[in-house]
């Protein structure tokens, strides 16, 4: 390096978005009832779940695969004595194409696929028409790592411009399985077991550490068993359907290299399969399979150098464009949402609650000084036992849907920052108010991260240079290849000439996007002598 200039650099790893956008998807199947279970006089309910997804990055898209579960509660056609609520799972699999402009397949994405809809027709006794509209919102980023000068020292007339820069660097991700299992043992005022129609699983995060080296994450699955009861009159046709829930714990580490105490993690969960057998007409082991993901990340307040001036030496700069996302703050509200809902006119009337399923659809944000405004809808899928006569069959479905709006505090959020929410349902409770009528009441958690996009152009380099004698009397044109690596001030220093001239050659060219391959023009000149 030149005398008279010093410089202090620091790595700095970030990832900058290269762009977002959610991309949609009516999904339609002819699902089959398997001839080993009888056929379907009607359907009590459909949902779905997704079970697998990946994606593939190609230029300009995303290609986003995978397997979506589907659950259907349907009234049988048996002969009297057997049980009538039958559960038909198949798995199916869907393809989503998002276009993000800008995507090469080095770049990094993050996926969430969700499903907003789901409609069904029973065609005949075997065959179900099924539409799913599932939707992917797919952010492409791109990890880099760059060295940034801080300080610069030199030339006592030395100008420097510096610029507060806090950025979220990441130090590792890494994943983990996990198996948990248990014994669910039927509550003393639930009949006996007959026959497991389904045994479900959520899982939740209640805490996340960061020690050295790992993240440890804790958490609980409400295990959800509905089940067909002994009869207690052997002389009636009818098996009465049940359902209890009850909650296992689990503790899972995960390895990440360079992790620390006090940095921050983000781990996201995804359940991957359940299984269930009956032990004995009182107990039910379950197995519960999770994947959890793990990204440890620090936030790196550092003031980078934007310009450098000195009226008594010559120096030349160079400069990056940093496109980056300066983390402003976080924060996590639960709110308790609660209503009473009325049975539908067509439904019969409540005799007991089995279980409220729960949702969340159309989750929407908006920034205003300080705040972050969440807005979304929360859709109930219940599943309940009618007052029906005693031959008739008594499982029955309804829908409902609670609108919400939480306010998360961050202070020094503004209008045109960026935001990262995420809706969690945490617990749900219920209570039969009359025959037509029940009370639900819904735990939420809502999660918002502020971020504000900068750009910055940033120094990486400065030399103290002794002028090139540009325009040279007869300068030479020398028709260069960019390569990996290549930038115009690197460029310069090889030809000896200036960044300026080098623009000046080239009309239109855009120096912060440089192309492998392009062909540009530099004006050489010769080396000084001595």
């Amino acid at each position: 390096m030149a005398v008279g200039v010093e410089l202090k650099e620091e790595l700095l790893k970030v990832e900058q978005v290269v762009g977002e956008t959610t991309a949609r998807k009516v999904l339609r199947e002819m699902l089959k009832i398997p001839e080993n279970l009888p056929t379907a006089e009607k359907i009590i309910s459909v949902d779905a779940d997704v079970l697998t997804s990946s994606f593939q990055l190609i230029k300009g898209k995303v290609l986003v695969e995978g397997t979506i579960r589907v659950r259907v509660l349907y009234v049988a056609r048996v002969a009297a004595g057997t049980q009538p609520v039958q559960l038909l799972e198949q798995d199916v699999s869907f393809e989503v194409i998002a276009e993000v402009p800008g995507t090469d397949p080095s770049m990094n994405a993050f996926v969430e696929v969700d499903i907003h809809d789901v409609a069904f027709d029973l065609v005949d006794v075997r065959t179900l028409d099924v539409r799913l509209v599932l939707s992917a919102a797919v952010k492409v980023t791109k990890t880099e790592q760059l060295e940034v000068v801080t300080e610069v020292t030199g030339p006592p007339d030395l100008q420097v411009a510096r610029e507060l820069l806090k950025v979220e660097d990441v130090v590792g991700e890494a994943q983990a399985q996990a198996l948990v299992s248990g014994r669910l043992t039927v509550p003393p005022e639930k009949p006996d077991i007959e026959s497991v129609i389904s045994a479900e699983a959520k899982p939740r995060l209640t805490d996340v550490q960061v020690l050295d080296g790992q993240v440890v994450a804790e958490g609980l699955i409400d295990v959800d068993v509905l089940y067909a009861a002994v009869p207690h009159d052997p002389y009636l046709p009818r098996l009465p359907v049940h359902f209890f829930s009850t909650q296992l714990r689990f503790s899972q580490v995960i390895e990440v290299p360079g992790a620390a105490v006090g940095m921050r993690a983000q781990v996201r969960l995804v359940l991957e399969a359940v299984s269930f057998s009956e032990l004995d007409f009182r107990t039910v082991s379950v197995d519960v399979v999770l994947k959890l993901t793990a990204k440890v990340t620090v936030v790196r307040q550092l003031e980078v150098v934007t310009e450098v001036t000195s009226k008594s030496t010559v120096l030349d700069v160079e400069k990056r464009l940093l496109r980056v996302e300066d983390v402003i703050g976080e924060d996590t509200v639960q709110t308790i949402l609660k209503e009473t809902l009325e049975v539908p006119r067509e439904k019969p009337n409540i005799e007991r609650v089995l279980r409220i399923d729960t949702s969340v659809k159309e989750a929407s944000y908006r920034i205003i000084d300080g705040k972050v405004i969440v807005e979304g809808v929360v859709e109930l899928q219940t599943l309940y036992v009618a007052q029906t006569p005693e031959g008739d069959q008594p499982v029955h479905h309804m829908s409902h849907r609670l609108k919400f709006t939480q306010v998360v505090e961050v202070p020094g959020t503004q209008e045109g920052f960026l935001a990262e929410t995420r809706v969690a349902i945490e617990h749900v409770d219920f209570e039969v108010v009359e025959d037509r009528r029940f009370t639900a009441k819904v735990l939420v958690s809502v999660f918002a991260k502020v971020t504000e996009p900068v750009q910055l152009n940033v120094v990486v380099a400065v030399v103290a240079v002794k002028p090139p004698e540009v325009p040279c009397p007869q300068p030479t044109i020398v028709m260069v290849t960019i390569q990996p690596g290549d930038t115009l001030w690197s460029l310069a220093r090889k030809y000896n000439t200036t960044v300026a001239a080098i623009i000046q050659a080239n009309p239109g060219i855009q120096p912060e996007n440089l192309q492998v391959g392009q062909v540009i023009q530099i004006p050489a000149c010769p080396a000084p002598k001595g």
